[in-house]
């Protein structure tokens, strides 16, 4: 099947096969998502079990080992002594018992108020789709780009940050003038504003997780396989257009097709459901990759050294307008990140053709969710909360 999967079609780009080998990506992500949706309705009905604090301080003792694994690839990138397998083994094991008592004595008081699903769940969508994006790796005989980015590779990234954070905030800021919230794409409620402690565990850290899991799957899997028979700037257009428009995919589908599924039995409304996301997610898939051979044919702006920002920008700007657009058929005015979050896909495309590693997209999308609930906190009001809920994340 590998052998398949290189073929080129006549216009030098990937075949059918490889194409296929996508869609069946995306399809995975829709079970994944579908799974996740099925699970939190669950648990919520399971509260207590998940709000025991020994289960709650086990679930982000292994978000700790996790962070430690990451602290470590940082410090052995480039190093010719490393440990192997089985001494990291070793090392995990002899760090977990430390690792748990230092999160009980984190957690303190907060433990009880705090639901192990709220790392779980974004916690076992990342795994899901991290092994979606190994086996999409495995059967497509590509490298998926893990290692740390180079010391330029971390400038790149920090300025990503930094014009995502930016964006995150204008946005914001530009919306509440024109009278946003609105009830209809966002849920919103006033609250006190939590304490450092509280924003870690139940934004920070949920936020990173989903974030590294969108990272693997589309910077990581999809943008390296195009890229192998694409421009660099045909590869982050696409993949731009891609990850932001299978989110708009999940989110507006089930809703747009509710009122008619209704009155009919729950297996055939999954069935329906299921297949209409297929179908949507493999039609953007379309589109995306149409997107990538524009840019291809345009020899003059392909060979540009601007091309990849122009790509993803326009790209981003299109799922901008896409985006509004279907805000209005849904008679909504729009939040800001129907306006930011593109633009961190776009950043985060750019960003992994910059630094060649996965770590830069999945910095990017974290920066973005923080961004996003932080300062709505001081942007909306100055004695209470706003927190945000993205329709499209």
């Amino acid at each position: 099947m590998s052998g398949s999967l290189h073929r080129r079609s006549p216009d030098g780009g990937p075949d059918l096969h490889e194409y296929g080998a996508i869609a069946a990506l995306l399809a995975g992500l829709v079970l994944v998502r579908l799974g996740i949706n099925a699970s939190a309705s669950a648990l919520r009905a399971k509260t207590g079990l998940f709000a025991v604090p020994i289960v709650a301080i086990a679930a982000y003792s292994l978000v700790a080992l996790a962070g430690l694994g990451a602290v470590y690839a940082v410090y052995a990138a480039g190093r010719e002594e490393r440990l192997d397998g089985f001494e990291l083994a070793e090392a995990g094991l002899a760090a977990a018992a430390f690792v748990f008592v230092a999160v009980y004595v984190a957690l303190g008081p907060t433990a009880p108020d705090i639901s192990a699903a709220t790392v779980l769940l974004p916690g076992g969508s990342a795994i899901a789709l991290g092994v979606l994006a190994v086996g999409y790796a495995r059967v497509a005989d590509l490298d998926l780009p893990v290692s740390p980015p180079t010391r330029d590779g971390w400038i790149a990234t920090g300025l990503a940050v930094a014009v995502v954070v930016a964006t995150a905030a204008l946005a914001i800021a530009g919306a509440r003038a024109l009278g946003w919230p609105d009830r209809s794409l966002v849920m919103f409620g006033y609250r006190p504003l939590p304490d450092a402690t509280s924003f870690v565990l139940t934004t920070v850290v949920p936020v990173t997780l989903s974030a590294l899991g969108t990272a693997l799957l589309f910077n990581g899997a999809v943008q390296t396989g195009i890229r192998r028979h694409r421009s660099s700037a045909a590869a982050a257009g696409t993949v731009t257009l891609l990850a932001f428009g299978a989110d708009l995919a999940l989110a507006v589908v089930p809703v747009a097709l509710s009122p008619a599924l209704g009155p009919v039995p729950t297996a055939v409304r999954w069935v329906v459901v299921l297949a209409a996301l297929v179908l949507a997610v493999v039609t953007v898939l379309a589109a995306a990759v149409a997107y990538g051979r524009l840019w291809d044919a345009q020899t003059p702006i392909s060979g540009d050294t601007r091309a990849t920002l122009v790509a993803a920008g326009a790209g981003a700007a299109l799922a901008v307008a896409v985006t509004f657009a279907t805000a209005a058929l849904a008679g909504s005015s729009g939040g800001p990140v129907m306006v930011s979050y593109p633009v961190a896909v776009g950043v985060a495309a750019v960003a992994t053709e910059r630094t060649r590693s996965v770590w830069a997209p999945t910095i990017v999308y974290a920066a973005h969710g923080v961004a996003i609930e932080l300062v709505s906190h001081y942007v909306l009001s100055g004695e209470g909360a706003v927190t945000v809920v993205p329709s499209l994340l």
